[in-house]
């Protein structure tokens, strides 16, 4: 079995947390249960089911070599290996803002979690670029990154459910602009309705517009962002945390130390001497 933790969460787009392999033992199973966030297993030998409920009703699908299989955040799922030919898996989880839109493109959701390849080359290409991940574990994290994305690129266009991403579609214009009026902006008082002005949206419905396309309300996107630069302040240098709150646009520290709790559950100066002990002054990470 391999496991590897990306530690790096400076990406929005999309967010790796972990990804791994492993070959199973008859039977070996997971669930009932629910993941915190999306995963995708590519079966490379045996075979294996994975069952889930919703809608009122339950689902079955037996899975053998070349097929992956999606799970979702927050569904209940069961899965386990079979008893006489236990499968061999690759798997990645991870989210970020344009998550969902991948797997639509690659005709995955709750209802259709199957990945069926519309060629064996077009299967190998996809899994290869997990495969190179897993067999090099000191890449950079932007290695990583850039292979996820060949990854998914390589799954939309394997697929046989895939479809093409429509060009210049208004909505990603409004999501790109919001990302970018963040990162010129974050360190300044800005609000969801500044977020919204600068779309000139109504603030309602650029709120729901945001949440149903990336999975995030604007406020929690905006703490995410603030709180991903706090660290690698905290990381990369000594400034008091009341600097850093005012860098990443608390100007009340009390706030911000609300705030970075309710992400981290530790405060920053406990989360910094946390990252020094652990030798995690650079993003990276470890099996």
């Amino acid at each position: 079995m391999k496991n590897y933790l990306f530690l790096n969460n400076e990406y929005f787009d999309l967010t790796i947390y972990q990804y791994g392999c492993e070959k199973c033992q008859p039977f070996h199973t997971f669930g009932p249960g629910m993941r915190s966030h999306y995963l995708i297993h590519c079966v490379l030998s045996g075979k294996g089911t994975c069952r889930a409920s919703f809608g009122g009703r339950d689902f079955s699908w037996q899975l053998h070599e070349g097929q992956a299989f999606l799970i979702e955040p927050g569904k209940l799922v069961h899965y386990f290996a079979d008893g006489q030919d236990p499968w061999e898996y690759m798997w990645i989880e991870f989210d970020g803002m344009k998550a969902k839109e991948y797997l639509s493109q690659a005709g995955l959701s709750q209802a259709s979690p199957i990945y069926h390849p519309v060629s064996s080359q077009g299967r190998e290409e996809c899994f290869g670029y997990l495969r190179q991940m897993l067999d090099n574990p000191d890449l950079l994290p932007c290695q990583v990154i850039g292979l996820a994305y060949l990854f998914f690129g390589a799954l939309i266009q394997s697929s046989r459910d895939g479809r093409k991403p429509v060009k210049n579609n208004i909505q990603d214009f409004y999501i790109q602009s919001t990302v970018d009026f963040v990162e010129n902006h974050y360190m300044e008082e800005i609000s969801v309705e500044d977020m919204a002005a600068n779309l000139n949206l109504n603030r309602t419905y650029f709120s729901k517009l945001f949440k149903k396309l990336t999975t995030k309300s604007p406020q929690e996107f905006l703490i995410q962002y603030r709180m991903n630069k706090a660290c690698q302040l905290l990381r990369s240098t000594d400034l008091p945390v009341s600097q850093i709150a005012q860098m990443t646009g608390y100007h009340n520290p009390f706030h911000f130390t609300r705030a970075f709790k309710s992400v981290f559950r530790i405060p920053p100066q406990q989360w910094r001497k946390s990252q020094k002990k652990e030798g995690a002054h650079q993003p990276s990470h470890k099996a």
